[in-house]
């Protein structure tokens, strides 16, 4: 029954990306954008349990920064930059060189090219922010050697697997190398030694240590893991952002190299570089708000699904 079940889910995914794809061929990227943001639109109009969840968590995290009207207006637009994500998403493996240039310009390019020149790799620090994995295909059709960590899958249901199927294949399609971090660490090593690019998300929710920072209102749980690997192989942080323009294009921002900390205990070391980066990313969370509020949805429903650690120190 369940194999059944599989090849028509499959099949139907199949299908509707073939019809995707000529969709994008014939209208453009810049109509799947639309659709994304139409869908996004109509899930805001009737999913009134994320609506009331993303309110709540904006509330609780930002305090009295914003009104009532302000909450609004993220929330509303946190549904069109999720879905108009996901749309780009499942649609990676039509990208490029030529079409991903048309959607992203670059800021920041030669503050990569610094860190390679010093032949210990680089890591770019993502996070859960915009079209955060934007980045991979970019810079991988720039010729750069580009890897993504990626942890353990797990599916909340049985059509969010299939539809993971489905976006692995159009991943695997990209000039890029993903590692499974829960198997063996000796690939991300040797990429590194070879002066390759590692992709982490800052905010991810696999590790097993955890740093308790300020995080605006709230105390947040982040994973010192891409800091400690920095110290043992030399390698240069890179904080990496995404930021959606007016237009539906996008701006990749590569910041200068983190400095690290140089407290000689290491526990002391890793918090405050942890507390470092958590100040950049909040200072983009502040700025583009909707491109974090959706996260917020997605991190309390994976807590209390049993399928996430937490993300804040408190409850």
């Amino acid at each position: 029954m369940r194999r059944t079940t599989i090849l028509i889910v499959d099949a139907v995914f199949w299908s509707s990306g073939k019809l995707g794809y000529l969709i994008f061929y014939i209208s453009g990227w810049r109509f799947l954008s639309f659709v994304g943001r139409f869908i996004g639109s109509i899930i805001y109009c009737y999913n009134k349990r994320a609506k009331d969840t993303i309110k709540d968590e904006l509330k609780l995290l930002f305090g009295k920064r914003f009104d009532k009207e302000e909450i609004e207006y993220i929330t509303k637009m946190s549904f069109k930059n999720y879905y108009e994500r996901q749309i780009e998403t499942i649609f990676f493996g039509a990208m490029n060189k030529h079409r991903i240039n048309s959607i992203m310009t670059v800021e920041g390019i030669e503050n990569l090219d610094s860190a390679l020149s010093k032949g210990k790799g680089v890591i770019l620090l993502l996070s859960h922010f915009g079209s955060f994995l934007l980045p991979l295909p970019f810079l991988g059709h720039m010729g750069y050697n580009v890897n993504q960590i990626v942890g353990k899958q797990i599916n909340s249901s049985f059509i969010a697997e299939r539809l993971w199927v489905w976006r692995k294949k159009e991943a695997d399609r990209l000039p890029v190398n993903f590692i499974q971090v829960d198997r063996f660490l000796r690939p991300l090593y040797k990429a590194l030694k070879d002066n390759e690019i590692i992709a982490i998300a800052f905010d991810g929710r696999d590790s097993t240590k955890w740093v308790t920072t300020k995080f605006f209102e709230r105390k947040a749980l982040f994973s010192p893991g891409p800091f400690e690997l920095a110290r043992k192989t030399g390698a240069t942080i890179i904080p990496t952002f995404v930021v959606r323009t007016i237009t539906g294009t996008h701006r990749l921002i590569l910041e200068p190299g983190l400095k690290l900390s140089t407290q000689r205990d290491k526990e002391s070391a890793l918090y405050l570089d942890t507390e470092r980066f958590t100040e950049i990313f909040c200072n983009y969370i502040a700025k583009y708000p909707c491109h974090f509020a959706m996260v917020l949805y997605k991190v309390r429903k994976g807590q209390l699904d049993g399928v996430n650690n937490p993300f804040y120190a408190e409850v």
